[in-house]
């Protein structure tokens, strides 16, 4: 046994959060931890790794006791914590961020780069010590951030959500590396939504329910089902996979667009009442078109044409006038400001609202905190204290209740548990259904082959194909992304023109 805790109550903003939580991992164990957002999983992750004081419990560590007052405290303990949403100064390269904050960051750079280039080669990587950590995509970091673990020498690994926007192929990655520092006697507590995931990487996996461990399963005596009923309590729905093309009018139409060299000559269409997903790799172009789409990133040829008129869209703000709303996956901080109330509620055509204006605003606020799940006992409470996917759910659900005709949307569901998955399905059918289009980005290809009617792949910057759902399925979409020819014999997947 590595960690015991036993009875740990701890409050975050004046609100009792964990209720007595216990848990145990031993040596050489991968524990899942799954809850619904709210449920105290971050402030537990504090608790072990000294981010946040707990107020009663017992915690040990190798038989010793162990209460940690700061994160430095803990990793002399050999406890470490890569959170949900970090970040890494990218001026560093990847050499320097490994041992930074370790006894040897101030090791000249050359022995660090010998020491990194071990350790990389070691763990089995292809990373270049001496490149920039800002030329990294996400998921290079996060292996960066599991290295940095084994260079501090860290006995128990928390990872918070680190692979939430991580495409599949990612992910294997990572849990390779993550299988191999188990096999060297390290622990790993693994925070994740993903149901299916944490049954494939954990041995065991608790439950984390209003502040308390509700069960612990082994992984290979449950099923995704089963995890579902525990967190929520009732049976999960289950949307109708979209089959049948929409036979709305063309809402949106991009002509040979390019972004500078990182995205060449693409041409689709979104129908109103559409729901059409955009998937590729981090470095396939995705990212930029979007962007091009949104008005973050201008295009540097081509046509962006709405309602078959040619638009303009170099910024922002063109995008917002042309009713085009963008949520972009930019990493939260934590530190947004304003209340819930400020954050959800609906901007008003100008002037001082009337009472009934202010109630009905009230109760729509409410209205979406209970179908969001959003936790919290006070919508005028600041959104700093909201748990980080409740943070998301208001940021989706505000771009959701705009009257936008086009919504834009960048992995909406990193970060969210599975009971609000269900709550942001249903919406994104309503406002397709009121004919609203939606653009939707996801590096989770079943929530694209649940949700959307065609699918469209980037991949080397180009748009490679457009499969309509009732044709495709995720290892075809996999095949496509990677650029490895697909064999299937099952497979009936066809080329959709645009």
């Amino acid at each position: 046994m590595l960690l015991r805790a036993d009875d740990i109550h701890a409050s975050y903003d004046h609100r009792r959060i964990l209720k007595g939580v216990a848990l145990s991992i031993g040596r050489g164990e991968i524990l899942g931890l799954i809850g619904t957002n709210g449920a105290g999983k971050t402030t537990l992750m504090g608790v072990l790794s000294g981010l946040h004081q707990h107020e009663a419990g017992l915690m040990t560590l190798a038989g010793e006791k162990y209460s940690p007052e700061t994160i430095e405290e803990a990793q002399a303990c050999g406890v470490g914590l890569i959170p949900q949403n970090f970040r890494i100064d990218p001026r560093l390269t990847i050499a320097r961020a490994i041992f930074r904050g370790t006894f040897q960051a101030d090791k000249p750079h050359e022995e660090l780069r010998d020491q990194a280039s071990k350790l990389i080669r070691d763990i089995g990587l292809r990373l270049d010590p001496d490149a920039e950590v800002g030329s990294l995509i996400r998921a290079e970091q996060a292996l960066v951030e599991v290295l940095r673990m084994v260079a501090e020498e860290a006995q128990l690994v928390i990872m918070d959500e680190v692979a939430a926007s991580l495409p599949d192929h990612d992910v294997a990655v990572l849990h390779q590396v993550l299988r191999m520092l188990v096999r060297q006697g390290r622990a790993i507590i693994y925070i994740t939504h993903r149901l299916d995931e944490v049954r494939s990487i954990a041995h065991r996996i608790a439950v984390l329910r209003e502040g308390r461990v509700h069960k612990t399963l082994e992984a290979s005596h449950t099923d995704v089902d089963e995890l579902a009923f525990l967190l929520l309590q009732h049976e999960l729905e289950g949307g109708t996979r979209p089959s049948d093309p929409v036979e709305g009018h063309e809402l949106l139409r991009a002509a040979s667009l390019s972004v500078e060299d990182r995205v060449r000559d693409v041409t689709f269409h979104v129908a109103k009442g559409e729901i059409f997903g955009l998937v590729g790799t981090h470095r396939s172009g995705v990212y930029e078109l979007v962007q091009a789409l949104a008005g973050a990133r201008p295009s540097t040829s081509g046509h962006i044409l709405l309602h078959g008129q040619e638009v303009q869209i170099r910024t922002p703000q063109d995008a917002l006038r042309l009713k085009i709303g963008y949520l972009s996956d930019a990493v939260d901080d934590g530190s947004a400001t304003g209340t819930i109330v400020e954050g959800l509620k609906s901007s008003g055509e100008g002037g001082e609202p009337s009472l009934r204006d202010e109630i009905a605003q009230l109760r729509g606020v409410a209205e979406v905190v209970r179908r969001m799940h959003i936790s919290t006992t006070n919508i005028h409470g600041n959104i700093s204290t909201l748990s980080g996917g409740d943070r998301q759910k208001v940021q989706l659900a505000k771009w959701m209740t705009t009257d936008c005709e086009l919504l834009i949307l960048s992995h909406p569901s990193r970060g969210i548990d599975i009971g609000a998955k269900e709550a942001v399905y249903q919406m994104l059918n309503e406002l397709s259904q009121t004919g609203v289009g939606i653009i939707l980005l996801s590096s989770d290809l079943s929530e694209l082959i649940s949700w959307c009617h065609r699918v469209g792949v980037m991949r080397d910057g180009e748009l490679v194909t457009i499969e309509a759902n009732a044709n495709t399925n995720e290892d075809v979409l996999v095949h496509h992304m990677l650029g490895v020819k697909f064999e299937s014999s099952s497979s009936d997947a066809k080329r959709v023109r645009t």
